[in-house]
């Protein structure tokens, strides 16, 4: 068996370097490990509980249109933990989630609604380390308001708006079957030692996207995790990173959080991240960086993060960038069941 040290020195090396050396569109988090299901659906189930909730809310640049935010994102996601008793280890998740996103102050608006199910193998029946993996289906409904839209042919030579355009949408509401796999290695070698890496597969019909007629295919994106946590009950450093690829771009987002007790069953953590996007043509740069604050008293877990521009659009957004807020709430004091992954510890 290896040693804990050895599985720590092993998750950083995995956070620092290996996972920068892979090659988005999709809509993204800056609290991601707080959105289990569309992170990855192997988490579905992965939990100390019966029983899990959780939601996210974001308004991202809201100083660059004057009706309201350029992106608004809600999300809410219910899973459970099934088949886990005293002497059966293994466990089956199942779960789901639906989300909605504004974008352009709601000229283009985003439904997602997804089930998941995911299977936990506890590889040793001693509830250490698990291998999970999880699928997930649904349909994707986007809407778009094309009256709300301004197009360049529409301006005349005057700069002003007086002439009709020529774009011609065929359909302004769209609906597409979505199917997305996901793979998870956790480890828990000791009470307060654990760490979780997983790669998820989104979009794997890769069906059609177009509100013109035109042939345009959802692209496939590739995302992978990494997060974990090391020290002790009144102080945890907690690493993590996430890395999505979509149709020629990137994100790299990397951070670190320190899980502070100050009661006897809560504690306050706080830390940051650094968001990195780019693509294949024109290189990585800084796109954010994010401050993170939050309390898990209890079985709850309350997050906030803001993101404060750095990338060229700087300008526009004063260095102002997002607020995100995410709520999570895991059930187990009630019910008699023997949960999966006990040594999974919020505080």
């Amino acid at each position: 068996m290896i040693k804990p040290i050895l599985h720590s020195i092993l998750f950083l090396l995995i956070c620092s370097v290996g996972i920068s050396t892979m090659n988005a569109q999709d809509i993204h988090y800056s609290q991601f490990y707080q959105s289990p299901l569309s992170l990855n659906p192997a988490l579905t189930g992965h939990m100390p509980a019966k029983f899990r909730i959780n939601g996210m809310y974001r308004d991202q640049w809201p100083q660059i249109l004057a009706g309201g935010a350029t992106f608004r994102t809600y999300m809410i996601g219910f899973d459970a933990n099934l088949l886990r008793t005293k002497n059966r280890y293994n466990s089956l998740g199942l779960g789901g989630h639906i989300m909605n996103d504004e974008s352009g102050a709601g000229k283009l608006n985003t439904t997602e609604l997804m089930v998941s199910a995911a299977y936990h193998l506890d590889l040793q029946q001693n509830m250490k380390y698990y291998i999970s993996a999880g699928l997930q289906a649904g349909v994707i409904n986007k809407r778009l308001d094309a009256e709300q839209i301004l197009f360049g042919d529409q301006v005349d030579s005057n700069g002003e708006v007086t002439l009709p355009t020529n774009e011609i949408f065929e359909n302004t509401s769209i609906f597409m079957p979505d199917f997305r796999f996901g793979l998870t290695f956790a480890g828990f070698p000791s009470y307060n030692t654990r760490y979780k890496i997983g790669v998820g597969l989104f979009h794997l019909l890769q069906p059609s996207e177009t509100f013109l007629g035109i042939q345009n295919k959802l692209p496939l994106r590739i995302a992978a995790h990494a997060e974990g946590r090391f020290g002790g009950k009144r102080l945890g450093i907690e690493p993590r990173a996430f890395f999505q690829t979509q149709a020629r771009a990137f994100e790299l987002v990397p951070g670190l959080l320190f899980d502070i007790q100050i009661i006897e069953k809560g504690s306050l953590y706080l830390g940051g991240e650094v968001r990195l996007d780019g693509s294949v043509d024109r290189g990585i740069g800084a796109d954010a960086g994010i401050a993170v604050i939050g309390l898990r008293i209890l079985d709850w877990d309350v997050g906030v993060s803001y993101d404060f521009n750095i990338s060229g659009l700087n300008n526009a957004t004063n260095g102002r960038g997002g607020l995100e807020l995410s709520l999570l709430k895991i059930f187990r004091r009630a019910y008699k069941v023997e949960p999966i992954l006990p040594a999974i510890r919020y505080n």
